[in-house]
């Protein structure tokens, strides 16, 4: 019976899994911090700014200030904060740098 009652919920679960395997988490706000980027590159360089949706929600100096705000404004729901850089370098830990991984000779 527990075998069964588990097949039957992975069933239940693939369909979701698939579904939000296919989005990528935040593109909507990603897309829209990329399309007015150079807007807040005059106004907010260097701050933080807070988006949900296709919606900017505000500018803070601190990253922390605006995951309150996110948190008050749209509770548990995902949002996006980003700094305003007018470089978004990427920025890389290889695992043998850090440690993650280790190398005999």
């Amino acid at each position: 019976m527990a075998q069964m009652t588990y097949t039957l919920f992975s069933e239940l679960l693939r369909g979701k899994i698939m579904v939000m395997s296919e989005q990528i988490p935040l593109q909507k706000e990603l897309e829209y911090f990329q399309k007015h980027k150079q807007e807040y590159l005059k106004l907010y360089q260097g701050q933080f700014v807070l988006i949900k949706g296709e919606k900017f929600a505000g500018a803070f100096t601190t990253e922390a200030e605006a995951y309150q705000a996110g948190l008050e404004k749209f509770g548990n729901e995902p949002f996006l904060i980003k700094q305003v850089l007018d470089d978004d370098g990427i920025v890389s830990y290889p695992a043998l740098t850090v440690g993650m991984i280790s190398v005999l000779f």
